[in-house]
């Protein structure tokens, strides 16, 4: 089992992420994507991704998935069509920049102003979803859907869609924070569960602007042990991307839970 650091758990931004997540110990790096412009990232650059998978290769370090962000600024549920053909368009482009960095998936969030709440923007994401697949299909790269749903709304959204490229990126830490049942969702979703966030959980710690309370791994309300045991259940063998809280120093805390999450990882039914 591969553990991975989401970039945004690290000080700096790739190609420096990359020495900083092999520094720390993680076997992968998470890229996450600021923004859908050229200018935004160094993932739109070939030459940047060049960089970036020369350094990874030097280190014995992979890039397992990106991450696109600046998705939950507005995207596959809005309101306006242009705005959710300018996403349609991001993720397509995204399934390129993934390709030539050999990451196997696309992390295609929905939070914030991309929170799915309705049917309607249900709808929206069935479709949206639905036509950018085909291109994901062709590239050998998963789109993973991860929002503040249910097992069985996702699994439901899945069944829609109705494609092998795309699953359910789920995080452990997120399904305590919107009072759902991670152990049960993980069983509900079986094959669909693409990769998997590791985060622990507390209310009133570290709060962000969405009041998710992020702690270190062993300190707040997540079972690790049962969700290690459900993923083991539905014979997930495949990365664990820690998404962590850093209360003091990135690499110090990145390293502490990092190393706490290998521990839950040896005494679990996966570590056999």
């Amino acid at each position: 089992m591969n553990i991975g650091a989401m970039e945004s758990i690290l000080p700096s931004k790739a190609p420096e992420s990359v020495t900083e997540a092999a520094d720390a110990g993680f076997d992968g790096l998470e890229l996450d994507v600021a923004g859908p412009d050229p200018g935004d990232d160094p993932v739109w650059d070939p030459t940047s991704r060049d960089r970036i998978r020369r350094r990874a290769a030097e280190l014995d370090l992979e890039i397992p998935s990106i991450c696109l962000g600046f998705l939950n600024r507005g995207g596959l549920t809005a309101d306006d069509p242009d705005v959710r053909a300018d996403a349609r368009t991001a993720i397509r482009r995204s399934v390129d920049a993934a390709a030539a960095l050999d990451a196997e998936v696309v992390l295609v969030p929905f939070f914030g102003d991309a929170t799915i709440e309705t049917d309607r923007h249900r709808d929206r994401v069935v479709d949206g979803i639905r036509r950018v697949a085909d291109s994901a299909e062709a590239a050998g790269v998963t789109l993973a859907l991860e929002n503040t749903r249910s097992g069985s709304v996702n699994r439901e959204l899945l069944e829609r869609i109705d494609s092998p490229a795309v699953g359910t990126y789920y995080d452990v830490g997120n399904a305590i924070a919107y009072g759902l049942d991670p152990v049960d969702d993980i069983r509900t979703l079986g094959e669909h569960v693409a990769r998997v966030h590791v985060k622990d959980w507390d209310a009133g710690r570290n709060d962000d602007e969405d009041g998710v309370g992020s702690c270190p791994i062993g300190e707040g309300r997540v079972d690790f042990e049962a969700c290690l045991d459900a993923l083991a259940e539905i014979g997930y063998d495949d990365w664990i991307v820690l998404e962590t809280a850093s209360p003091t120093d990135p690499m110090a805390d990145a390293e502490t839970n990092l190393n706490r999450t290998r521990e839950l990882l040896e005494r679990s039914e996966l570590g056999d």
